[in-house]
């Protein structure tokens, strides 16, 4: 039996910004299936390794992204179980349409007033159980189609976003730039928790506006960063193997 029907199981790696979680799997379904066909013939559809991804990430955003391979697609969601940890990058005095920084510019705030006291003191707010509206650039469904899809259309949507609980579980500051306009954070949450939202909300709270300017998942469940392969000329299927965790 070819090494191709064996290689069944689950691992992590990391997703570049710029590129689709659909584009990384990809690569890697590629990879695998260029270095495992010995045939002489060309390869068809079926002939590629399974592979599929859980956990999206938006093109904006980069690291840990879960996969499945063989039978490891069937079993990625017992995968994806636990908390997922950010690295959230915001800019405060302005707001877009995407809350992030891919949008245009739609209100400015002042910012003259912000200080690590104030935004440490704001934190804890939008810790433990905390409701949030997801942004109308999301790919929650209203009636059928994505909210984005309503938004690039230009259409209204049918009825308001509804609220979401979310719960987070830590969420400090951990980088302030001299002018206090820009900063990060790290945030530990569970699943359906959009950082955009978090990163308007907190700025609203303080009385100025703000956008994510940076995102990267340095852990998903029980993959960290550290446990991710390169998407890069040094994948292969040998790397996956030292990293995959049989099913």
């Amino acid at each position: 039996m070819s090494l191709k029907y064996t290689l069944n199981g689950v691992f992590s790696v990391y997703k570049p910004k710029g590129w689709t979680s659909r584009k990384a799997t990809d690569f890697v379904q590629h990879g695998l299936s260029n270095e495992l066909w010995t045939h002489s013939s060309p390869m068809r559809q079926r002939d590629r390794v399974k592979v599929g991804h859980g956990g999206t990430l938006d093109p904006m955003a980069e690291g840990v992204l879960v996969l499945g391979v063989g039978k490891g697609c069937k079993q990625l969601t017992n995968y994806l179980e636990g908390t997922k940890e950010y690295i959230v990058g915001a800019k405060f005095g302005q707001s877009t349409d995407t809350f992030d920084a891919e949008g245009k510019v739609i209100q400015i705030g002042k910012t003259e007033h912000l200080t690590r006291e104030l935004i440490e003191k704001t934190l804890p707010q939008f810790q433990g159980h905390v409701t949030q509206v997801p942004p109308i650039y999301s790919a929650l469904k209203m009636n059928g189609k994505k909210l984005y899809d309503y938004a690039r259309q230009g259409v209204p949507l049918p009825k308001p976003i509804e609220p979401r609980k979310v719960f987070i579980d830590e969420i400090e500051l951990i980088d302030l730039n001299s002018d206090h306009t820009e900063c990060k954070l790290r945030i530990i949450c569970g699943g359906g928790t959009y950082m955009r939202s978090i990163v308007h909300d907190m700025a609203m709270s303080m009385g100025t506006y703000a956008h994510m300017t940076a995102l990267e998942r340095t852990r998903q469940g029980r993959f960290t960063v550290q446990d991710t392969l390169k998407l890069d000329a040094t994948f292969s299927v040998d790397t996956v193997m030292s990293k995959l965790m049989l099913v």
